[in-house]
């Protein structure tokens, strides 16, 4: 599963899709049951993305997996945003987060963000 997954998130960014592939590969998809695959999003936004593209994507898997069963199960968790730097200060937070000495850098400069 995890396989078609990928090739069908990459049949998307060769056709210039990347946003919903971006959406695709914010995580990992599981299999809650032999039917339905899971995965957890940032925000609601990137849901109602892929659950407005999602019968593309499921009627792919479902010819691949030979399973016309398969449903997609897709919940939201805030905690997860987490992990996501999106506007310019975030993005510097968390480089900061990773080393320090990335302030004495800017201040050294002068540079803002």
């Amino acid at each position: 599963m995890q396989q078609h997954w990928d090739d069908f998130v990459h049949q998307l960014e060769k056709q210039g899709r990347k946003i919903l592939a971006s959406n695709l590969q914010t995580d990992v998809p599981k299999l809650k049951n032999e039917d339905t695959i899971w995965i957890e999003l940032p925000n609601g936004t990137m849901k109602k993305e892929i659950e407005r593209e999602q019968s593309l994507m499921l009627d792919y898997l479902k010819q691949k997996l030979n399973n016309f069963a398969i449903t997609l199960h897709i919940t939201v968790n805030e905690e997860v945003a987490k992990k996501f730097a999106f506007t310019p200060q975030e993005k510097y937070e968390k480089l900061k987060e990773k080393n320090p000495n990335i302030e004495l850098l800017r201040k050294e400069f002068d540079l803002d963000f």
